[in-house]
């Protein structure tokens, strides 16, 4: 009977031991630094009101890129299918493409939202330069490239950071550790 208590004492210790030690604190992730596009864009197409909210379409008509492992152009022909919320808030899904200084292709699907009070989203509108820290704009960009020097983009989480600019956006990139 002692050796079972005994027994039941040990496992229970050893439960709470192991219990304790997969309760600390989660620890983020790191992450590391890929680069930034500025991209240049055409004025939205408005197709209007549907179900879902506004639906727009801004064009992807060129821009540049560089970061510590790549850098080059962003080619023209994407562009950003928006829906505009009844709250205000858009949604984004931008479908495009880079080309690296070495001559590689890669596919950017990049979803996201962009969060502003009406009047924030009013001055972006208009054109306005608005401060980044008025808003929220995140989004995360899947990488699409081809075997060899980039293939690593495929296999890994990306996040960004987006900053509306009166001429385009500048979009900061980090690979998710």
């Amino acid at each position: 009977m002692k050796k079972n208590v005994c027994l039941i004492l040990l496992m229970i210790l050893f439960g709470i031991k192991a219990f304790a030690q997969n309760s600390e604190k989660p620890e983020a992730p790191s992450l590391e630094y890929i680069c930034e596009l500025k991209v240049k864009l055409k004025p939205a197409l408005v197709v209007g009101e549907t179900p879902r909210g506004t639906r727009r379409i801004i064009p992807i008509i060129g821009g540049s890129f560089e970061g510590p492992k790549m850098k080059g152009e962003i080619l023209d022909g994407g562009a950003d299918w928006q829906i505009v919320r009844k709250d205000g808030v858009a949604e984004l899904e931008a479908h495009y493409q880079i080309k690296t200084d070495d001559g590689v292709i890669i596919y950017i699907k990049n979803t996201g939202l962009r969060v502003a009070t009406p009047e924030v989203a009013a001055r972006i509108g208009r054109g306005e330069a608005v401060p980044s820290s008025e808003y929220y704009f995140r989004a995360v960009p899947k990488f699409e490239a081809p075997t060899g020097k980039y293939d690593w983009m495929n296999n890994a989480i990306f996040i960004c950071k987006g900053i509306r600019n009166p001429d385009g956006v500048v979009i900061q990139v980090w690979k998710v550790l």
